[in-house]
């Protein structure tokens, strides 16, 4: 794999008296950070420094009509999403509502049956059940222009609050709340849908209960979950919904969520943290799984749960909803890898089956976009619609091309990362043709071509706890906020040996010319079969990341490997 090093900024010379590491001091230059305030602010993010609500174009007029549901005692419905940030957007926004007087009813559509969004037939199912005066979506609707004149003629005032790309015809006579609508003044735009939920729950509180506003920072479990999940980039407020969520998140009274951590068989306790990769990989999947193999209910339900053995029953369910959906990711990946070549260039893979479930095609197109490193869409084919999930690389803003040819689809909404589409299947073969036309006027093989992006070299003397605890200070690390990544060269294998279950790791010892007194140990995960590259003795370069590991009340430095060459 290729290894691109990034340019070392020089550091100005008002940065030259910050009491931080050069090499810590380059990677916030990297990262954006000019200034000493700005500095300060990523390395000691407060709650406080979360943007007023009131910022947000929709938010006054969404208290005000709130109000009236509050006063007027009318019957209000949220429609959620059946992902983990539409289900935590969905529990955070019900229980927000209850504080302030409000007892509302939920609706998460079929993934299967019903698609994303807002639909007819459930709003009939809304308004004949609930009464619905007032509807609320939580992490969708701002595409649902249709489906919101609908409910309108049903009766119901309807209040958006979403944080995909816009339409190009926005929904009329109801309220949006979303960071990107145009003329706005909100600072910060890429707030995940649980994120703008929480804005909303905090200008409602600030309004009916100001005495109580300090509580509602103990809801961060969800906004924290919500947010990594959905792999909005960690920083600004959503670096702080992270870094504070995990926090109520490790001594969350949510027996559900304690449910889910013991059956995940995570480590997470009063002595022991969890961490943003915990949700990216562990609990997120799981919140994720009910509604990709079933339906979202069974999550929210279980969140809901107040009955510990009840809730018990729940998590153990969708723990085998989480197996199910990992066996059968692995099965569709497969079956679409057979189709590819190891060393073929793509630039655009499109692939389609008959019985794929549409629930797991997003990640399947996530891993083969990551294999492949280039814009992926794993698609379900019927007879009168293709559908599914589209997956793009870092370079490349995939519904932003996608816009571009909206007159060949029926439906397609998302991130530039992330997106869903509905394709007729006559139309298919000119969709692909004219995105690929897209990508290749932009295509350059140095920026597309899979690599390990290297933030900065590291020599062996300046490895020491003072880095390793700045580094720290960056977390939660996940999308926007990537671990720092490190070159070390000239490192001479002093040991090698495999370990783990199968021999599957490398542990390495690491000694160098420029420190004969100092060792460096590395592990290097799935690496085993490489064993027989690196003799002791041998000189070799490490990609790697720098972490604390403490086994048996030791701390020692260690390198966390991603690649290795010999020199």
């Amino acid at each position: 794999m290729k290894w691109a090093l990034k340019k070392n900024p020089e550091i100005p010379d008002e940065l030259k008296t910050v009491s931080l590491n050069p090499i810590t001091l380059r990677l916030m230059l990297q990262r954006g950070f000019f200034s000493k305030e700005q500095i300060k602010k990523f390395l000691a993010a407060r709650y406080e420094d979360l943007h007023s609500p009131d910022q947000l174009s929709g938010i006054s007029e969404a208290i005000e009509r709130v109000g009236k549901a509050r006063d007027e005692k009318e019957s209000v419905t949220i429609y959620g999403d059946y992902d983990a940030d539409g289900i935590t957007s969905t529990l955070l926004l019900k229980e927000a509502l209850e504080k302030i007087g409000i007892s509302s009813s939920t609706y998460i559509p079929d993934r299967n049956k019903e698609g994303y969004g807002l639909n007819k037939e459930a709003i009939d199912f809304i308004k004949k059940e609930y009464r619905t005066k007032l509807l609320i979506t939580v992490d969708c609707g701002i595409s649902n222009r249709e489906e919101i004149k609908y409910a309108r003629k049903k009766g119901m005032d309807v209040i958006i609050t979403d944080h995909h790309s816009l339409p190009k015809v926005l929904p009329q006579k109801c309220i949006l709340i979303n960071p990107k609508m145009p003329n706005q003044e909100y600072p910060f735009q890429d707030l995940a849908g649980v994120g703008i939920t929480f804005k909303l729950c905090q200008a409602l509180w600030e309004k009916f209960v100001p005495k109580e506003i300090d509580q509602l920072k103990w809801l961060l479990d969800l906004v924290a979950i919500g947010t990594v999940a959905d792999c909005v980039p960690l920083v600004d407020e959503n670096r702080i919904f992270a870094k504070f969520g995990l926090v109520v998140l490790q001594k969350t009274k949510r027996v559900g969520i304690q449910e889910i951590i013991k059956t995940a068989r995570l480590n997470i306790s009063e002595t022991n943290p969890p961490s943003a990769e915990n949700i990216a990989f562990q609990i997120g999947p799981r919140f994720n799984a009910a509604g990709r193999m079933d339906h979202a209910d069974l999550t929210l339900n279980l969140l809901l749960e107040k009955d510990a053995a009840k809730a018990r029953v729940a998590a153990l369910e969708l723990e085998a909803k989480n197996s199910e959906r990992q066996k059968m990711t692995q099965t569709i990946f497969e079956e679409v890898k057979s189709t590819l070549k190891e060393n073929e260039n793509y630039k655009l893979i499109i692939r389609k089956g008959e019985n794929w479930p549409l629930g797991i095609l997003g990640i399947v197109a996530g891993k083969i976009a990551e294999e492949y490193h280039c814009p992926t869409f794993i698609l379900r084919e019927g007879s009168k619609i293709v559908e599914g999930s589209g997956r793009s690389i870092d370079v490349f803003n995939l519904i932003e091309a996608v816009s571009k040819l909206d007159s060949l689809l029926e439906k397609y909404g998302g991130h530039s990362q992330a997106m869903g589409i509905k394709v007729k299947p006559g139309n298919l073969a000119r969709f692909e043709k004219d995105l690929l036309e897209i990508i290749e006027r932009s295509y350059d093989e140095n920026m597309w071509g899979k690599r390990i992006q290297i933030d900065a070299e590291i020599k062996p003397q300046e490895i020491d706890w003072d880095i390793v605890s700045e580094i720290k200070k960056f977390e939660p690390f996940g999308e926007g906020n990537r671990e720092p990544v490190f070159l070390a060269r000239n490192l001479v294998v002093r040991e090698s040996r495999q370990v783990g279950n199968g021999q599957k790791h490398l542990k390495f010892v690491f000694g160098s010319d420029d420190s004969e007194k100092k060792s460096f140990e590395g592990i290097f995960f799935k690496g085993g079969e490489r064993c027989s590259e690196f003799l002791v003795g041998s000189r070799i370069s490490v990609v790697c990341n720098l972490r604390s590991n403490e086994w048996n009340g030791n701390h020692k430095i260690e390198m966390n490997i991603i690649d290795i060459k010999k020199d």
